[in-house]
């Protein structure tokens, strides 16, 4: 009996991983890369640049978030920023395209948002950014503010869009914990995330847009299947269950920041609260701007693309006009304001 039911497990999970390395190859089949690759310290890193080699126009670097890719900005806001701007977005990494570095290799426990930004950093020096405009969506938005920390005098400007800055209370969900569990975490990635994933995904959607609604279509648009891949969630389960640690340090540092900031947020986000981060980032960060739209969740690049766009537009020339000049960073900062603003449009910047 034993012998009989450790066959049927077996022959079960060489089925499940069988469809799941499958399904990881339809992934990439049907959403190939859309961009350019650059190495960094060894990693390659895949973005899309809307004017490679454009030095005369403001650069606007787009970091996404938590079980994202590049085509997450691809599909919103990147098309109507790029006729003005040279916008790149990238693929954090482990996401999307982009390897991820090992703990050995970076020396550390795990690929933190400061070495998540330093790997950025690195590739924008190599195409030939110069103190962007850097963006970030969610958990990107750890990573833009590690960036400003980290390199102030190589950074125009931070725009954090529903973004995760401070610590929260709340436990990592147990597909995030899983893939840290010897053996356990590999059968768990490669045999039982690819069937759960098509069974949830939709409902996830739902909740992390509510009370907005997902464009049609949309896990397609942004190529969603490729999160699936054992190695792209093991690295997105390490992201997720680690990253209260790391803000809970970061956040002691955010009142260093002197750079001009625009904080976006919807006030129905049930997924970053902006009472736990927009708003004490708003406090925490001298000169910060604060935009809060009504009735937006965490998705305001999809639910109201023209405020965002507007809001981004707004820092993006206040940073070009500051560097055209040849502003320091304390006339920036003077400049930048702190305006606190609701609706669907954005006050103009001071």
């Amino acid at each position: 009996m034993m012998t009989s039911v450790l066959l049927v497990l077996a022959g079960l999970s060489g089925g499940l991983l069988i469809y799941s390395h499958d399904a990881a190859r339809r992934a990439e089949a049907d959403f190939p890369p859309l961009g350019s690759f650059v190495v960094v310290d060894g990693v390659r890193l895949h973005y899309l640049d809307s004017a490679p080699g454009d030095d005369e126009r403001q650069a606007i670097v787009m970091v996404h978030g938590a079980s994202g890719n590049l085509r997450d900005f691809a599909v919103s806001i990147f098309d109507e920023l790029a006729q003005k701007y040279r916008v790149i977005a990238i693929d954090r990494p482990g996401h999307g395209y982009s390897e991820r570095p090992s703990s050995d290799s970076v020396d550390a426990a795990w690929v933190t948002p400061e070495i998540q930004a330093r790997l950025i950093h690195g590739a924008m020096r190599q195409i030939g950014v110069e103190k962007p405009v850097i963006l970030g969506h969610s958990w990107g938005g750890a990573v833009v503010l590690a960036y400003a920390l980290a390199f102030p005098a190589d950074t125009g400007g931070v725009v954090v869009l529903s973004g995760a800055s401070h610590p929260w209370r709340s436990k990592p969900a147990f597909h995030n914990r899983w893939p840290a569990i010897p053996v356990v975490g590999d059968i768990f990635v490669n045999t039982l995330v690819t069937p759960g994933f098509k069974l949830l995904s939709d409902a996830a959607i739902q909740r992390n847009f509510a009370p907005n609604s997902p464009p049609p279509d949309y896990a397609r648009k942004i190529g969603l299947p490729l999160l699936a891949r054992p190695d792209n969630w093991r690295a997105n389960a390490e992201d997720m269950r680690n990253l209260a640690g790391f803000l809970a340090q970061q956040k002691k540092r955010y009142s260093t920041i002197d750079l001009p900031m625009t904080i976006i947020s919807g006030d129905a986000d049930r997924s970053v609260s902006p009472e736990i981060h927009s708003k004490r980032l708003h406090e925490a960060v001298p000169n910060s701007r604060l935009i809060l739209l009504p009735g937006v969740g965490h998705a305001p690049h999809h639910a109201q693309s023209q405020a965002v766009i507007a809001a981004v537009d707004s820092l993006s020339q206040h940073v070009a006009q500051l560097s055209q000049s040849g502003a320091s960073v304390a006339q920036r900062t003077q400049q930048g304001g702190a305006t606190v603003a609701s609706g669907n449009a954005p006050a103009p910047m001071p």
